[in-house]
């Protein structure tokens, strides 16, 4: 896989399992705790090829920081996986272009098996 995969998450727990995890299966990774981190990377030249995105966070939820990645011609482009408790924000998520909804917690393995489909249709 060329680029990196970015996970977003403020639960240093998840961010580290998830991380720990994708990297285990040979992914190139990096994790960071907010939206505005995710933004400044997403937007930058070295742009991640795929985002895992929690939505509750502080400072910025995860539909705010895809309304803000949906203006920029570039990132706009970046398969994003969308991570969240709240099963009822799924649709409006899948509205600003979400590849695939994973719900918390988490199974690992349906995780690494989105994560290698997103990321062959990526390609």
């Amino acid at each position: 896989m060329s680029g990196y995969i970015l996970v977003v998450d403020d639960q240093f727990g998840v961010r580290l399992l998830i991380h720990k995890v994708l990297e285990e299966s040979g992914y190139n990774v990096k994790a960071v705790e907010n939206g505005p981190e995710c933004l400044k990377l997403a937007i930058s030249l070295n742009r991640p090829s795929l985002i895992l995105l929690d939505n509750r966070m502080p400072t910025m939820t995860g539909l705010q920081v895809l309304s803000i990645l949906n203006q920029d011609e570039q990132a706009k482009n970046i398969p994003v996986i969308m991570i969240s408790a709240e099963s009822d924000i799924e649709e409006t998520a899948r509205c600003f272009g979400v590849r695939d909804f994973l719900s918390k917690p988490l199974d690992l393995s349906v995780l690494l098996k989105t994560v290698e489909e997103t990321l062959k249709c990526a390609i």
